[in-house]
């Protein structure tokens, strides 16, 4: 604890580490399509729960996937009628091509890594089975060579190459059992197979790449939720402390943004995450939504109390009676005077977002599980939280210590720079300097 006080004490102490680190975390966001060695959604079910370091085995270039139900097995169209009615055999020529075609059920899922429509990489069979009552040895697994897969609606199909002579009822591809079509995972092919530099999660899926990309999927809706949020705030702020106490009904306009502002700040934003969730289920542009709807007031009451003062003073009303008009008073003596207070209200809201997310999405509200978000990252490596109890080695732990701390950092290193901005650019505190 004694070190964690102190490393965050530097943080406080020299601002360019804080403005150096969230400098880094973009960076790591904005390139994480090119420093991200795999894909962060698509898992190698044979390497669950790997530590840090390289797993053996053999590993091809890409990764499909076919993930299925137990109580639903695939239907071998293909040759099936020929099989069902007269029984005879049917030779599949050595080099001939051959389509098989399978249904997915409702339960039933199709990944492609690439997600283009590309589907011309060799292919491989992990698991053969159920082949015609023959146990797993002794079932004869035709050579076949897969060329390309592809889907239409709920039906899947694979086109072969056979290496072989294949007799259907000896190597009788109707009856496998297909349960994974899998690949590695690996983006770049001058990566080294099966190093994880962090391990993998439960399901198989790379954790220092899942890591990068949450970076970018959190300072996304950091920024764009911030900024949005602080235009709104901002903007109403303005307009309420400029139309305050003014006659003719125009202080109806300053009451009506404060009872606004009263209402959404007593108002739980997890009450909200929970019905809006309810209602229109997991999307991102709902829990956008609901981070501006509870951010925009911090600036209004701020922003909304400068502005009686501002506009009180001499340049401002010589402004008026010059004949500027009000937009012009706004971005030419108003707005620049509250920029201070806006960005350091900006780096508390940024802060209050990162948190919120990873609080929201740890309960499974307003966003999608399969997101490489941070707080989904959190979620999911407290599921296997004790893995290892039976022999006292935790070795998965880490996995939540490492986004916890990542969140952490960003919220002290963004209040820690915004208060580093407020004595800077606070004429006041310049002075008592």
């Amino acid at each position: 604890m004694n070190l964690f006080k102190k490393f965050i004490s530097l943080f406080f102490k020299y601002p360019v580490l804080s403005a150096g680190f969230l400098i880094f975390i973009s960076l790591l966001g904005i390139f994480a399509p090119i420093i991200a060695p795999y894909d962060p959604y698509i898992a190698d079910t044979r390497a669950r729960l790997q530590p840090p370091g390289v797993i053996s085995g053999k590993y091809n270039l890409q990764n499909y996937d076919l993930i299925k139900s137990e109580d639903q097995r695939p239907r071998w169209e293909q040759l099936l009628d020929l099989e069902n009615s007269n029984k005879e055999k049917k030779i599949i020529p050595k080099n001939s091509k051959g389509t098989i075609e399978f249904q997915l059920g409702p339960n039933s899922s199709f990944v492609d890594v690439n997600r283009n429509g590309n589907y011309l990489d060799e292919i491989v069979f992990d698991d053969f089975s159920n082949c015609l009552g023959l146990s797993q040895n002794e079932c004869p697994k035709p050579n076949l060579k897969y060329t390309k897969i592809y889907k239409k609606d709920s039906t899947g199909y694979i086109d072969f190459i056979a290496e072989e002579e294949i007799i259907d009822y000896k190597n009788d591809i109707i009856s496998l059992d297909l349960s994974v079509i899998r690949e590695d995972t690996k983006k770049w092919p001058w990566w080294p197979s099966g190093l994880y530099l962090l391990g993998t999660d439960t399901i198989g899926r790379d954790y220092f790449s899942r890591l990068i990309y949450g970076a970018r999927w959190n300072l996304t809706l950091m920024l764009i939720t911030g900024i949005i949020g602080s235009l709104i705030g901002s903007s109403l702020g303005m307009i309420a402390g400029w139309n305050a106490f003014r006659p003719k009904y125009r202080w109806i306009i300053d009451e009506a943004i404060q009872r606004i502002v009263d209402i959404t700040s007593v108002i739980p934003i997890l009450l909200i995450a929970i019905m809006t969730t309810l209602i229109l289920g997991n999307k991102i542009w709902v829990f956008s939504i609901i981070l501006i709807l509870f951010t925009w007031q911090n600036f209004v009451r701020i922003v909304r109390a400068k502005t009686l003062t501002i506009r009180e003073y001499d340049y401002v009303k010589s402004s008026m009676i010059s004949g500027a008009s009000t937009f012009r008073i706004f971005t030419r003596h108003i707005l620049p005077s509250h920029l201070n207070d806006i960005f350091v209200i900006a780096t508390f809201n940024c802060s209050l977002i990162i948190s919120l997310e990873a609080v929201l999405s740890f309960f499974e509200i307003a966003i999608p599980r399969h997101w490489t978000a941070w707080g989904n990252i959190i979620k999911l490596s407290v599921e296997y939280w004790d893995w290892g109890w039976w022999d006292g080695n935790y070795i998965y732990r880490y996995q939540t210590y490492i986004p916890v701390s990542l969140i952490v950092l960003v919220v002290f290193s963004l209040n820690f720079l915004g208060d580093w901005f407020r004595d800077k650019l606070d004429p006041k505190l310049r002075q008592i300097e």
